[in-house]
């Protein structure tokens, strides 16, 4: 197998990957900003019989992921595969407009991916062969509500691994995107409901569905990924609706600015 550079590695996703593709025989080199974590991960990971670098890193700075690169392949070889999976962000909302979070969020989602594309690209190129994958998402399909820096975030992403895709076409170098809708990162909790638990989003899929779908997809090297189908499909009629109804359907549908000043983190 070969090496996969893997960041956004330390929870939810990135983490669930990442063992995952270690169970398949592929070193892990482990990127995120939290060294504990990523250092839990790499235990668990050669527990369990695989190999793994934990590489404490932030993929804004382009200089600490190039950095960051140079180890993994000085001890595990050439990075054969990139999974850039770092990113998440916080709601957008109309009062208080604050282009500084906005620009965060472009930051990490997309600038994010374009250093991490950056730092193992030339590599395949000499080599022939190589494999760019991303994870993107269903917001990037549309404008949603209380998510424009994570839509428009989501949506040049898509655009740019399709300009990869389309440039790197002949040269050995594969591109796919994973498109996930609302992927639930941990057990319900329990809630005031009837049922106990909170009321859940609709279209929500477990974490460990997903990133098997994820897993499959990304060693075929498909295209691209896009799932569930149900809210693709939902988010595909909402642009076919006549001038006006998308924004009356959808207004007010999105996250309340809560009462404290740091809203909750999302990501769809």
């Amino acid at each position: 197998m070969g090496v996969t550079l893997l960041t956004g590695a330390s929870t939810g996703i990135g983490r669930s990957l990442a063992r995952r593709l270690a169970a398949r025989g592929e070193a892990m080199a482990l990127v995120a900003r939290r060294g504990e974590l990523l250092d839990s991960l790499v235990i668990e990971i050669e527990q369990a019989g695989g190999q793994a670098l934990a590489l404490p890193c932030d993929v804004t700075d382009r200089d600490a992921l190039a950095r960051a690169l140079a180890s993994a392949e000085a001890e595990l070889g050439p990075v054969t595969r990139l999974v850039a999976n770092a990113g998440g962000g916080e709601p957008t909302f109309v009062d208080g407009f604050d282009s500084a979070a906005f620009e965060a969020v472009i930051q990490l989602n997309l600038i994010g991916v374009a250093n991490s594309v950056a730092a193992v690209l030339p590599g395949m190129l000499a080599r022939g062969d190589g494999h760019l994958v991303a994870t993107g998402s269903l917001a990037g399909r549309r404008g949603l509500p209380s998510a424009a820096a994570y839509s428009a975030a989501k949506g040049g992403l898509a655009n740019l691994m399709d300009s990869l895709r389309i440039d790197l076409r002949g040269r050995g170098v594969a591109v796919t995107l994973l498109m996930p809708g609302f992927v639930r990162k941990h057990e319900p909790k329990p809630g005031r409901g009837k049922t106990g638990r909170r009321r859940s989003k609709p279209f929500r899929v477990d974490l460990e569905y997903a990133t098997a779908r994820m897993e499959k997809a990304i060693l075929a090297r498909r295209r691209q990924l896009v799932f569930p189908l149900s809210l693709a499909v939902a988010i595909g009629l909402t642009r076919l609706l006549p001038f006006g109804l998308d924004a009356r359907l959808l207004a007010g549908r999105g996250r309340r600015r809560p009462a404290a000043a740091q809203p909750p983190r999302t990501r769809l």
